[in-house]
């Protein structure tokens, strides 16, 4: 769906006055090779994949998905990162740190596991937009536990998308090297996104999530970007793959 709604969009942006055919080289590598109802395998793949074009010196731009891929995602970059550590900055209203969900590790669970990895302190992630009522207290705990940074959408509407930005910037990068971004696509408000797995209504608006990823990009070395949780069967006009085509053009 992302892939097929860019073709609506020029490489130009007339309030950035950006040409991307001028800025940088781009190329779709193609879909990463997954095995059906093996999340382990599907993972094993989604690790080895991202780890080659991370190797390559360029910048992996990874489209879900649901959120389970964030694990193998990041887990591929850090093969390549030695002793460096990398910050996380999640845009989600879910938490996404659950151990486990019916016995996988599913995409209720990926920073529960991307934590795990001594590149990836759970001090340096910083979780933006979490709120409703599809965050379980299981993952809240382990929030709790491992020190995680939480802004809740009221969090960053009280205290002002710029000291929301400053806040992110601060936690992910303090004794890191480098930042990865993960977009769950379901921080927006379910009225602007329709097309994900798990709506919330309550979510930021669109200009809210795009200036808080620009206010964090521009001062943020970035290693990785996924835009993930957008399933087109479930979308209308095909709103919420051009949101989440803008999220990638935007970064």
């Amino acid at each position: 769906g992302i892939r097929r709604i860019s073709a609506l969009y020029t490489p130009y942006n007339y309030e950035m006055g950006v040409d991307l055919r001028e800025q940088i080289t781009l190329c779709d590598v193609g879909d990463i090779f997954t095995i059906p109802a093996n999340n382990e395998k599907s993972f094993d793949q989604i690790s080895k994949g991202i780890a080659h074009v991370f190797s390559s010196g360029a910048f992996p731009i990874i489209l879900g998905g649901d959120h389970s891929i964030g694990f193998p995602t990041l887990r591929g970059i850090c093969r390549h990162l030695g002793d460096k550590k990398v910050g996380i900055i999640h845009f989600d209203r879910h938490v996404d740190t659950q151990e486990i969900d019916l016995d996988e590790r599913m995409h209720t669970c990926p920073w529960f596991h991307a934590t795990n990895m001594a590149n990836a302190p759970a001090e340096n992630l910083v979780q933006l937009g979490i709120g409703g009522w599809q965050v379980p207290r299981e993952g809240v705990k382990i929030c709790r536990e491992r020190g995680t940074n939480v802004l809740t959408v009221t969090d960053i509407c009280e205290m002002g998308l710029e000291a929301a930005a400053k806040f992110a910037i601060e936690r992910a990068t303090d004794g890191t090297d480098c930042v990865y971004i993960s977009f769950d696509i379901d921080c927006i408000d379910a009225g602007f996104v329709p097309g994900t797995g798990w709506p919330e209504p309550g979510g930021l608006l669109p200009r809210e999530a795009l200036k808080l990823l620009e206010l964090i990009v521009r001062n943020v070395p970035v290693c990785g970007l996924e835009v993930v949780e957008v399933s087109p069967p479930y979308d209308v006009s095909d709103i919420t793959s051009l949101m989440a085509c803008r999220v990638v053009c935007d970064t």
